[in-house]
Protein backbone atom coordinates (compact mmCIF):
# COMPACT_ATOMS: atom_id res chain seq x y z
CA UNK A 1 0.00 0.00 0.00
CA UNK A 2 1.47 3.09 -0.69
CA UNK A 3 1.03 6.13 1.21
CA UNK A 4 1.29 10.08 0.00
CA UNK A 5 4.04 11.42 2.49
CA UNK A 6 3.49 15.43 2.80
CA UNK A 7 6.70 17.04 2.83
CA UNK A 8 7.54 21.02 2.22
CA UNK A 9 9.61 21.54 -0.61
CA UNK A 10 12.86 23.83 -0.02
CA UNK A 11 14.10 25.67 -2.55
CA UNK A 12 18.20 26.06 -2.54
CA UNK A 13 20.94 26.97 -4.25
CA UNK A 14 23.94 24.92 -5.10
CA UNK A 15 27.36 25.80 -6.33
CA UNK A 16 30.99 25.53 -6.63
CA UNK A 17 31.87 29.44 -6.51
CA UNK A 18 29.13 30.85 -4.83
CA UNK A 19 30.15 31.60 -1.16
CA UNK A 20 26.21 32.07 0.75
CA UNK A 21 26.87 33.83 4.46
CA UNK A 22 24.02 33.95 7.07
CA UNK A 23 22.97 37.46 7.36
CA UNK A 24 21.75 36.73 11.28
CA UNK A 25 25.63 36.04 12.44
CA UNK A 26 26.99 39.07 14.27
CA UNK A 27 30.48 38.54 12.53
CA UNK A 28 28.74 39.03 8.85
CA UNK A 29 27.14 42.16 9.73
CA UNK A 30 30.20 43.84 11.04
CA UNK A 31 31.89 42.38 8.11
CA UNK A 32 29.61 44.54 6.08
CA UNK A 33 30.17 47.64 7.89
CA UNK A 34 34.00 47.14 7.32
CA UNK A 35 34.49 49.35 4.31
CA UNK A 36 32.31 51.95 5.19
CA UNK A 37 33.37 52.18 8.60
CA UNK A 38 37.13 52.95 6.93
CA UNK A 39 35.27 55.69 4.41
CA UNK A 40 33.60 57.63 7.54
CA UNK A 41 37.23 57.82 9.39
CA UNK A 42 38.77 59.02 6.28
CA UNK A 43 35.76 61.86 5.50
CA UNK A 44 35.81 62.82 8.73
CA UNK A 45 39.13 63.54 9.30
CA UNK A 46 39.54 65.57 6.39
CA UNK A 47 35.91 67.38 6.94
CA UNK A 48 36.12 71.16 7.58
CA UNK A 49 39.72 72.85 7.94
CA UNK A 50 41.56 69.45 7.95
CA UNK A 51 43.21 68.47 4.73
CA UNK A 52 44.45 65.31 2.87
CA UNK A 53 47.05 64.32 0.45
CA UNK A 54 45.83 62.43 -2.21
CA UNK A 55 47.17 60.85 -5.56
CA UNK A 56 44.63 60.72 -8.53
CA UNK A 57 45.17 57.75 -10.74
CA UNK A 58 45.94 60.19 -13.73
CA UNK A 59 48.29 62.61 -11.81
CA UNK A 60 51.84 61.45 -11.33
CA UNK A 61 52.07 63.68 -8.01
CA UNK A 62 50.16 63.87 -4.97
CA UNK A 63 47.80 67.12 -4.20
CA UNK A 64 46.91 68.42 -1.18
CA UNK A 65 42.86 68.71 -0.80
CA UNK A 66 41.35 70.93 1.68
CA UNK A 67 38.18 69.37 3.57
CA UNK A 68 36.41 73.07 2.47
CA UNK A 69 37.22 72.21 -1.18
CA UNK A 70 33.25 70.08 -2.10
CA UNK A 71 34.07 69.70 -5.37
CA UNK A 72 37.77 67.62 -5.03
CA UNK A 73 36.53 65.79 -2.17
CA UNK A 74 33.67 64.64 -3.68
CA UNK A 75 35.59 63.44 -6.58
CA UNK A 76 38.49 61.93 -4.23
CA UNK A 77 35.65 59.98 -2.33
CA UNK A 78 34.26 58.70 -6.10
CA UNK A 79 37.79 57.67 -6.71
CA UNK A 80 38.36 55.82 -2.89
CA UNK A 81 35.36 54.14 -2.98
CA UNK A 82 35.77 52.99 -6.67
CA UNK A 83 39.79 51.84 -5.65
CA UNK A 84 38.07 49.71 -2.47
CA UNK A 85 35.39 47.97 -4.74
CA UNK A 86 38.57 46.70 -7.66
CA UNK A 87 40.76 45.99 -4.98
CA UNK A 88 38.86 42.93 -3.63
CA UNK A 89 37.50 42.10 -7.51
CA UNK A 90 41.19 41.91 -9.00
CA UNK A 91 42.28 39.60 -6.10
CA UNK A 92 41.44 35.93 -5.97
CA UNK A 93 42.85 36.37 -2.06
CA UNK A 94 40.52 39.34 -1.09
CA UNK A 95 37.53 37.45 -2.55
CA UNK A 96 38.23 34.08 -0.65
CA UNK A 97 38.25 36.54 2.38
CA UNK A 98 34.82 36.83 4.43
CA UNK A 99 35.69 40.40 5.59
CA UNK A 100 37.00 41.58 2.36
CA UNK A 101 33.99 40.26 0.38
CA UNK A 102 30.91 41.34 2.84
CA UNK A 103 32.85 44.42 3.45
CA UNK A 104 32.72 45.13 -0.73
CA UNK A 105 28.85 44.62 -0.51
CA UNK A 106 27.93 46.51 1.97
CA UNK A 107 30.16 49.54 0.69
CA UNK A 108 28.24 48.64 -2.67
CA UNK A 109 24.67 48.52 -1.09
CA UNK A 110 25.62 51.64 0.77
CA UNK A 111 26.36 53.59 -2.18
CA UNK A 112 23.66 52.53 -3.88
CA UNK A 113 21.43 53.79 -1.23
CA UNK A 114 22.81 56.95 -1.16
CA UNK A 115 23.17 57.11 -5.06
CA UNK A 116 26.59 57.61 -4.75
CA UNK A 117 26.44 61.21 -2.37
CA UNK A 118 28.66 60.49 0.22
CA UNK A 119 29.01 62.90 3.31
CA UNK A 120 30.16 62.33 6.78
CA UNK A 121 26.72 62.98 7.96
CA UNK A 122 25.60 59.87 6.30
CA UNK A 123 28.41 57.52 6.74
CA UNK A 124 28.61 58.56 10.84
CA UNK A 125 25.34 57.56 11.31
CA UNK A 126 25.05 54.56 9.54
CA UNK A 127 28.16 53.12 11.36
CA UNK A 128 26.96 54.72 14.97
CA UNK A 129 23.81 53.25 14.30
CA UNK A 130 24.22 49.61 12.70
CA UNK A 131 26.75 49.28 15.51
CA UNK A 132 23.97 49.48 18.14
CA UNK A 133 21.60 47.70 16.00
CA UNK A 134 24.46 44.90 16.50
CA UNK A 135 24.36 44.98 20.13
CA UNK A 136 20.73 44.64 20.16
CA UNK A 137 19.49 42.70 16.44
CA UNK A 138 15.81 42.99 17.12
CA UNK A 139 13.10 43.75 15.05
CA UNK A 140 11.80 46.74 17.91
CA UNK A 141 15.35 48.57 17.49
CA UNK A 142 15.23 48.73 13.89
CA UNK A 143 11.69 50.36 14.10
CA UNK A 144 13.05 52.79 16.71
CA UNK A 145 15.43 53.85 15.10
CA UNK A 146 13.29 54.65 12.03
CA UNK A 147 10.53 56.11 14.06
CA UNK A 148 13.03 58.39 15.34
CA UNK A 149 14.91 59.31 12.48
CA UNK A 150 11.50 60.38 10.63
CA UNK A 151 10.83 62.35 13.92
CA UNK A 152 13.96 64.46 13.39
CA UNK A 153 13.48 64.44 9.67
CA UNK A 154 9.71 66.17 10.62
CA UNK A 155 11.05 68.53 13.24
CA UNK A 156 14.10 70.04 10.49
CA UNK A 157 11.64 70.58 7.81
CA UNK A 158 9.07 72.21 10.72
CA UNK A 159 12.16 74.72 11.34
CA UNK A 160 14.03 74.83 8.15
CA UNK A 161 14.70 78.48 6.90
CA UNK A 162 13.14 80.73 3.68
CA UNK A 163 15.64 83.53 2.40
CA UNK A 164 13.99 85.91 0.66
CA UNK A 165 15.92 88.50 1.63
CA UNK A 166 19.12 89.72 -1.36
CA UNK A 167 21.37 90.67 2.18
CA UNK A 168 20.99 87.76 3.13
CA UNK A 169 21.88 85.77 0.76
CA UNK A 170 24.62 87.35 -0.49
CA UNK A 171 25.78 87.06 2.99
CA UNK A 172 25.19 83.40 2.56
CA UNK A 173 27.35 83.20 -0.59
CA UNK A 174 30.47 85.00 0.57
CA UNK A 175 30.46 82.25 3.21
CA UNK A 176 30.12 79.25 0.45
CA UNK A 177 32.63 81.29 -2.38
CA UNK A 178 35.94 80.75 -1.58
CA UNK A 179 37.09 83.83 -3.08
CA UNK A 180 35.92 87.06 -3.31
CA UNK A 181 36.26 87.05 -7.51
CA UNK A 182 33.72 83.92 -7.45
CA UNK A 183 31.30 85.82 -4.96
CA UNK A 184 31.09 88.62 -7.00
CA UNK A 185 30.77 86.36 -9.93
CA UNK A 186 27.25 84.44 -8.30
CA UNK A 187 26.01 87.87 -6.95
CA UNK A 188 26.02 88.98 -10.70
CA UNK A 189 23.85 86.07 -11.49
CA UNK A 190 21.70 86.12 -8.79
CA UNK A 191 20.85 89.77 -9.44
CA UNK A 192 20.08 89.22 -13.27
CA UNK A 193 17.63 86.35 -12.10
CA UNK A 194 15.75 88.21 -9.34
CA UNK A 195 17.32 86.23 -6.96
CA UNK A 196 15.04 83.29 -8.53
CA UNK A 197 17.00 80.54 -9.12
CA UNK A 198 14.98 77.22 -7.93
CA UNK A 199 16.08 74.72 -10.67
CA UNK A 200 19.87 73.25 -11.34
CA UNK A 201 19.31 73.80 -14.77
CA UNK A 202 18.81 77.79 -15.07
CA UNK A 203 22.72 78.57 -14.53
CA UNK A 204 25.19 76.50 -16.88
CA UNK A 205 28.99 76.64 -16.34
CA UNK A 206 30.87 76.25 -19.10
CA UNK A 207 34.82 77.19 -19.79
CA UNK A 208 35.39 81.11 -21.26
CA UNK A 209 38.37 82.12 -23.51
CA UNK A 210 39.20 85.04 -21.35
CA UNK A 211 40.76 86.08 -18.16
CA UNK A 212 37.19 87.46 -16.85
CA UNK A 213 33.81 86.20 -16.23
CA UNK A 214 31.54 86.58 -18.87
CA UNK A 215 27.43 85.85 -18.18
CA UNK A 216 25.38 85.52 -20.60
CA UNK A 217 21.75 85.81 -21.07
CA UNK A 218 19.43 83.98 -23.43
CA UNK A 219 15.46 84.87 -22.80
CA UNK A 220 12.89 82.39 -24.54
CA UNK A 221 11.98 79.10 -24.92
CA UNK A 222 14.32 76.44 -23.93
CA UNK A 223 14.58 73.56 -27.07
CA UNK A 224 16.39 70.90 -25.45
CA UNK A 225 17.22 69.05 -28.72
CA UNK A 226 19.32 71.74 -30.91
CA UNK A 227 20.17 71.96 -34.31
CA UNK A 228 20.05 68.51 -36.10
CA UNK A 229 23.80 66.92 -36.06
CA UNK A 230 23.36 63.87 -38.05
CA UNK A 231 24.97 65.10 -41.29
CA UNK A 232 28.08 66.98 -41.49
CA UNK A 233 27.50 68.69 -44.81
CA UNK A 234 24.52 69.85 -43.45
CA UNK A 235 26.33 71.43 -40.27
CA UNK A 236 29.27 72.80 -42.47
CA UNK A 237 26.28 74.65 -44.66
CA UNK A 238 25.57 76.21 -40.82
CA UNK A 239 29.06 77.26 -40.30
CA UNK A 240 28.61 75.23 -37.15
CA UNK A 241 31.49 73.32 -37.01
CA UNK A 242 33.63 76.78 -37.02
CA UNK A 243 31.05 79.03 -34.67
CA UNK A 244 30.00 76.31 -32.61
CA UNK A 245 26.59 78.63 -32.72
CA UNK A 246 24.17 79.95 -34.90
CA UNK A 247 22.61 83.09 -34.12
CA UNK A 248 19.80 84.47 -36.49
CA UNK A 249 18.81 87.93 -34.86
CA UNK A 250 16.01 88.93 -36.88
CA UNK A 251 12.39 87.54 -37.51
CA UNK A 252 12.44 83.85 -38.94
CA UNK A 253 9.36 81.85 -40.42
CA UNK A 254 8.65 78.56 -38.90
CA UNK A 255 7.14 75.44 -40.35
CA UNK A 256 6.27 72.35 -38.31
CA UNK A 257 6.13 68.92 -40.35
CA UNK A 258 4.66 65.52 -38.90
CA UNK A 259 6.80 62.59 -39.40
CA UNK A 260 9.89 62.21 -41.68
CA UNK A 261 10.87 64.19 -44.27
CA UNK A 262 12.44 62.61 -47.02
CA UNK A 263 10.81 64.03 -50.44
CA UNK A 264 12.50 67.40 -51.88
CA UNK A 265 9.17 68.45 -53.10
CA UNK A 266 7.67 68.67 -49.62
CA UNK A 267 10.19 71.52 -48.21
CA UNK A 268 12.03 73.30 -51.56
CA UNK A 269 8.53 75.34 -51.60
CA UNK A 270 9.33 76.73 -47.95
CA UNK A 271 12.52 77.32 -49.25
CA UNK A 272 11.76 79.43 -52.14
CA UNK A 273 9.39 81.32 -50.05
CA UNK A 274 11.89 82.08 -47.25
CA UNK A 275 14.36 83.23 -49.86
CA UNK A 276 11.71 85.55 -51.33
CA UNK A 277 11.29 87.23 -48.00
CA UNK A 278 14.57 87.20 -46.76
CA UNK A 279 14.25 85.11 -43.90
CA UNK A 280 15.54 82.86 -42.40
CA UNK A 281 13.37 79.04 -41.87
CA UNK A 282 13.16 77.36 -39.08
CA UNK A 283 11.77 73.56 -39.47
CA UNK A 284 10.59 71.45 -36.49
CA UNK A 285 10.33 67.54 -37.71
CA UNK A 286 9.04 65.29 -35.36
CA UNK A 287 11.02 62.37 -37.29
CA UNK A 288 14.02 62.43 -39.31
CA UNK A 289 15.41 64.70 -41.54
CA UNK A 290 16.92 62.72 -44.56
CA UNK A 291 17.34 61.91 -48.47
CA UNK A 292 16.92 64.86 -51.09
CA UNK A 293 14.98 66.64 -48.64
CA UNK A 294 17.92 67.46 -46.44
CA UNK A 295 20.44 67.19 -49.64
CA UNK A 296 17.88 70.89 -50.71
CA UNK A 297 18.26 72.43 -47.48
CA UNK A 298 21.69 72.11 -47.50
CA UNK A 299 22.39 73.11 -51.06
CA UNK A 300 19.92 75.98 -50.17
CA UNK A 301 22.16 77.01 -47.03
CA UNK A 302 25.22 76.98 -49.37
CA UNK A 303 24.10 79.03 -52.07
CA UNK A 304 22.42 81.69 -49.59
CA UNK A 305 26.14 81.67 -48.68
CA UNK A 306 27.65 82.46 -51.49
CA UNK A 307 25.39 85.00 -52.86
CA UNK A 308 26.00 87.13 -49.28
CA UNK A 309 22.34 86.84 -48.47
CA UNK A 310 21.67 86.58 -44.59
CA UNK A 311 18.59 83.11 -45.25
CA UNK A 312 19.79 80.09 -43.61
CA UNK A 313 17.84 77.15 -43.01
CA UNK A 314 17.57 75.36 -39.34
CA UNK A 315 16.19 71.73 -38.66
CA UNK A 316 15.06 71.21 -35.03
CA UNK A 317 14.10 67.87 -34.20
CA UNK A 318 11.49 67.01 -31.79
CA UNK A 319 11.69 64.25 -29.77
CA UNK A 320 9.20 63.73 -27.14
CA UNK A 321 11.00 62.45 -24.47
CA UNK A 322 12.88 65.75 -24.06
CA UNK A 323 9.56 67.51 -24.01
CA UNK A 324 8.36 65.86 -20.72
CA UNK A 325 7.12 62.40 -22.94
CA UNK A 326 4.80 65.32 -24.78
CA UNK A 327 3.78 64.44 -28.85
CA UNK A 328 4.03 67.21 -31.08
CA UNK A 329 0.45 67.76 -31.60
CA UNK A 330 -0.55 67.52 -28.07
CA UNK A 331 2.05 70.65 -26.96
CA UNK A 332 -0.48 73.36 -27.29
CA UNK A 333 2.27 75.72 -25.41
CA UNK A 334 5.00 75.15 -27.68
CA UNK A 335 2.54 75.68 -31.01
CA UNK A 336 0.89 78.47 -29.27
CA UNK A 337 4.32 80.27 -28.84
CA UNK A 338 5.86 79.41 -32.32
CA UNK A 339 2.57 81.34 -33.43
CA UNK A 340 1.41 79.13 -36.09
CA UNK A 341 -2.14 80.76 -37.63
CA UNK A 342 -4.17 77.46 -37.55
CA UNK A 343 -2.47 76.19 -33.92
CA UNK A 344 -2.68 72.49 -34.94
CA UNK A 345 -4.11 73.05 -38.25
CA UNK A 346 -0.65 74.16 -38.91
CA UNK A 347 1.26 71.33 -38.57
CA UNK A 348 1.96 69.78 -42.21
CA UNK A 349 1.12 65.73 -42.19
CA UNK A 350 1.93 63.86 -45.58
CA UNK A 351 -0.37 61.81 -44.87
CA UNK A 352 -3.01 64.46 -44.20
CA UNK A 353 -2.66 67.68 -45.13
CA UNK A 354 -4.38 69.06 -47.95
CA UNK A 355 -1.35 71.06 -49.82
CA UNK A 356 2.22 71.69 -49.10
CA UNK A 357 3.47 74.56 -47.77
CA UNK A 358 4.05 77.12 -50.07
CA UNK A 359 3.80 81.19 -50.62
CA UNK A 360 -0.13 79.85 -51.84
CA UNK A 361 -0.42 78.50 -48.59
CA UNK A 362 1.39 80.72 -46.09
CA UNK A 363 -1.13 81.57 -44.25
CA UNK A 364 -2.32 78.31 -43.64
CA UNK A 365 1.06 77.05 -42.23
CA UNK A 366 4.00 79.44 -41.41
CA UNK A 367 4.59 81.12 -38.21
CA UNK A 368 7.12 83.20 -36.81
CA UNK A 369 10.03 83.63 -34.07
CA UNK A 370 12.07 86.44 -33.65
CA UNK A 371 15.20 85.16 -32.76
CA UNK A 372 17.43 82.19 -32.02
CA UNK A 373 20.37 81.06 -31.14
CA UNK A 374 21.04 77.54 -31.59
CA UNK A 375 24.07 74.89 -31.01
CA UNK A 376 23.58 71.02 -31.43
CA UNK A 377 22.92 70.20 -27.87
CA UNK A 378 19.88 72.93 -27.10
CA UNK A 379 18.52 76.07 -28.85
CA UNK A 380 16.42 79.30 -27.62
CA UNK A 381 13.57 80.32 -29.13
CA UNK A 382 12.02 83.90 -28.68
CA UNK A 383 9.01 85.42 -29.39
CA UNK A 384 7.72 88.64 -27.61
CA UNK A 385 4.28 87.94 -26.00
CA UNK A 386 1.18 89.64 -25.19
CA UNK A 387 0.30 89.75 -21.96
CA UNK A 388 -3.33 88.49 -22.79
CA UNK A 389 -1.31 85.69 -24.48
CA UNK A 390 0.98 84.70 -21.71
CA UNK A 391 2.21 81.03 -21.67
CA UNK A 392 3.31 79.71 -18.76
CA UNK A 393 5.79 76.63 -19.02
CA UNK A 394 8.70 75.49 -17.30
CA UNK A 395 10.71 75.99 -21.03
CA UNK A 396 9.56 79.55 -21.07
CA UNK A 397 12.34 81.45 -18.70
CA UNK A 398 15.66 83.37 -18.63
CA UNK A 399 18.59 80.94 -18.98
CA UNK A 400 22.18 82.09 -17.72
CA UNK A 401 25.70 81.04 -19.12
CA UNK A 402 28.68 81.66 -17.01
CA UNK A 403 31.62 81.74 -18.96
CA UNK A 404 34.35 81.20 -16.35
CA UNK A 405 37.77 83.10 -16.84
CA UNK A 406 41.40 82.71 -15.68
CA UNK A 407 44.92 82.89 -16.50
CA UNK A 408 45.62 79.42 -17.14
CA UNK A 409 43.29 76.01 -18.38
CA UNK A 410 43.88 74.79 -14.98
CA UNK A 411 42.55 77.83 -13.00
CA UNK A 412 39.03 77.92 -15.21
CA UNK A 413 38.73 74.26 -15.01
CA UNK A 414 39.13 74.50 -10.84
CA UNK A 415 36.77 78.23 -10.58
CA UNK A 416 34.33 76.71 -13.17
CA UNK A 417 33.53 73.16 -11.40
CA UNK A 418 33.74 75.35 -7.61
CA UNK A 419 31.01 78.18 -9.58
CA UNK A 420 28.85 74.76 -10.70
CA UNK A 421 28.76 73.37 -7.21
CA UNK A 422 27.74 76.51 -5.40
CA UNK A 423 24.72 77.58 -7.89
CA UNK A 424 23.78 74.14 -9.11
CA UNK A 425 24.13 72.12 -5.86
CA UNK A 426 23.86 74.09 -3.09
CA UNK A 427 21.86 77.88 -4.05
CA UNK A 428 19.39 76.13 -6.00
CA UNK A 429 18.18 73.67 -3.95
CA UNK A 430 18.59 76.26 -0.71
CA UNK A 431 16.39 78.79 -2.77
CA UNK A 432 14.06 76.13 -3.56
CA UNK A 433 13.10 74.23 -0.78
CA UNK A 434 14.60 76.13 2.55
CA UNK A 435 17.61 75.99 4.77
CA UNK A 436 18.55 74.35 7.80
CA UNK A 437 21.61 75.42 9.92
CA UNK A 438 24.84 73.47 8.85
CA UNK A 439 28.25 71.98 11.13
CA UNK A 440 25.41 69.33 12.66
CA UNK A 441 23.27 72.07 14.55
CA UNK A 442 20.23 71.00 12.96
CA UNK A 443 20.35 67.53 14.16
CA UNK A 444 21.40 68.38 17.51
CA UNK A 445 18.83 70.71 18.01
CA UNK A 446 15.83 68.35 16.90
CA UNK A 447 17.11 66.19 20.07
CA UNK A 448 15.10 67.77 22.78
CA UNK A 449 11.92 67.43 20.68
CA UNK A 450 12.63 63.54 20.21
CA UNK A 451 9.69 61.41 21.85
CA UNK A 452 11.26 58.82 24.17
CA UNK A 453 9.23 55.86 25.45
CA UNK A 454 8.87 55.36 28.82
CA UNK A 455 8.84 51.45 28.80
CA UNK A 456 12.45 49.90 28.67
CA UNK A 457 12.25 47.82 25.64
CA UNK A 458 14.33 47.22 22.31
CA UNK A 459 12.16 50.13 20.63
CA UNK A 460 13.51 52.88 23.04
CA UNK A 461 16.77 51.19 22.93
CA UNK A 462 16.72 52.21 19.18
CA UNK A 463 15.39 55.94 20.11
CA UNK A 464 18.65 56.26 22.36
CA UNK A 465 21.00 55.20 19.61
CA UNK A 466 19.64 57.77 17.20
CA UNK A 467 19.96 60.44 19.89
CA UNK A 468 23.26 59.62 20.65
CA UNK A 469 24.25 59.32 16.71
CA UNK A 470 22.64 62.83 16.53
CA UNK A 471 25.59 64.59 18.00
CA UNK A 472 28.38 63.39 15.89
CA UNK A 473 28.36 66.04 13.00
CA UNK A 474 28.74 68.69 15.45
CA UNK A 475 31.13 67.18 17.49
CA UNK A 476 33.53 66.54 14.55
CA UNK A 477 32.71 70.68 13.44
CA UNK A 478 34.07 71.26 16.87
CA UNK A 479 37.28 69.06 16.65
CA UNK A 480 38.28 69.80 12.94
CA UNK A 481 37.39 73.58 12.55
CA UNK A 482 37.10 75.23 16.19
CA UNK A 483 39.88 72.40 17.70
CA UNK A 484 38.14 72.09 20.76
CA UNK A 485 39.07 69.51 23.26
CA UNK A 486 36.56 66.67 24.26
CA UNK A 487 35.40 68.43 27.14
CA UNK A 488 35.14 71.54 25.54
CA UNK A 489 33.32 70.32 22.94
CA UNK A 490 30.60 68.10 24.90
CA UNK A 491 30.01 71.67 26.85
CA UNK A 492 29.41 73.70 23.87
CA UNK A 493 27.38 71.04 22.17
CA UNK A 494 25.16 70.48 25.88
CA UNK A 495 24.56 74.69 25.43
CA UNK A 496 23.44 74.59 21.93
CA UNK A 497 21.29 71.65 22.34
CA UNK A 498 19.47 73.41 25.28
CA UNK A 499 19.40 76.57 23.67
CA UNK A 500 15.75 77.09 22.63
CA UNK A 501 16.56 79.44 19.73
CA UNK A 502 16.60 76.86 16.89
CA UNK A 503 19.25 78.73 14.78
CA UNK A 504 21.46 79.95 17.52
CA UNK A 505 24.37 77.57 18.01
CA UNK A 506 27.62 77.63 21.38
CA UNK A 507 30.53 78.01 18.84
CA UNK A 508 33.44 79.75 19.94
CA UNK A 509 30.52 82.42 21.21
CA UNK A 510 26.88 81.67 20.94
CA UNK A 511 26.33 82.28 17.03
CA UNK A 512 22.99 82.99 14.92
CA UNK A 513 23.72 80.56 12.10
CA UNK A 514 21.43 82.80 9.43
CA UNK A 515 23.01 85.44 10.47
CA UNK A 516 26.69 83.93 9.74
CA UNK A 517 25.63 82.62 6.74
CA UNK A 518 26.15 79.05 8.05
CA UNK A 519 23.51 77.08 6.37
CA UNK A 520 22.61 74.43 4.20
CA UNK A 521 20.25 72.94 1.64
CA UNK A 522 17.05 71.74 3.82
CA UNK A 523 16.97 68.38 1.17
CA UNK A 524 20.65 67.28 1.23
CA UNK A 525 19.80 66.81 4.78
CA UNK A 526 16.48 65.34 4.65
CA UNK A 527 17.52 63.17 2.04
CA UNK A 528 20.65 61.55 3.55
CA UNK A 529 18.24 60.90 6.71
CA UNK A 530 16.03 58.96 4.79
CA UNK A 531 18.99 56.90 2.77
CA UNK A 532 20.42 56.13 6.47
CA UNK A 533 16.72 54.36 7.30
CA UNK A 534 16.63 52.92 4.25
CA UNK A 535 20.08 51.44 4.42
CA UNK A 536 19.58 49.92 8.14
CA UNK A 537 16.52 48.34 7.61
CA UNK A 538 18.08 46.90 4.05
CA UNK A 539 20.88 45.52 6.15
CA UNK A 540 18.93 44.24 9.44
CA UNK A 541 16.15 42.24 6.94
CA UNK A 542 18.51 40.02 5.10
CA UNK A 543 19.54 36.92 6.54
CA UNK A 544 21.12 35.39 4.24
CA UNK A 545 23.93 36.95 1.14
CA UNK A 546 25.10 35.20 -1.92
CA UNK A 547 28.16 36.60 -3.03
CA UNK A 548 30.25 35.40 -5.99
CA UNK A 549 34.18 35.08 -7.65
CA UNK A 550 34.49 37.31 -10.98
CA UNK A 551 36.81 33.84 -12.10
CA UNK A 552 36.98 30.61 -11.67
CA UNK A 553 38.93 29.46 -9.20
CA UNK A 554 42.20 27.28 -10.17
CA UNK A 555 42.81 24.07 -8.80
CA UNK A 556 45.54 23.71 -6.00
Amino acid sequence: MLRRINRPSVRSVKTLHTPIYDGRQLATRQYLLNDIAILDKVLNSTSHNKSILYTSKYKRLPLMISGNDSVRVNQFVRELSDSMQLSETLNQQRQRDPAKKLGKIGLQLFMSCHDNNITPLSTSLTCNLMEHYNRYPYKETVEGICESIAQVREIIDQNKIILDEPRDIDKLVDKLAKTTRDAETIKRVLSILDYQLYSDDVVRVVRGRKTYDEVEVAEGWKYPCGVMNTDEAYLRSLELPTNKIVSINKESLVVVFDGTLREADKILPSLHYASKQGKSLVVVVSGECVGDALTAITINNNKNKRQGVDCRTVILRYIEKDHNNTRLEENLDFIQFLKLPRALGSIYSPKFSECVPSSASAPEFYGVIESLKATTGEAFLYNSQEPEEEINNDALRTTLTVKVGGDSEFEIDQRRAELDHIANDVLCHGLADGWVPTLGVALAKSIPYLKISDREDQKRVGTEAVTESLTLPLEHAMSNLFYFNKFKAAQLIGQTITEPEFTTAYLEEPTCMRQAGLLEPWNKVDKCLSNVANFIKLLSSCDVLIAKFFDKPKKK
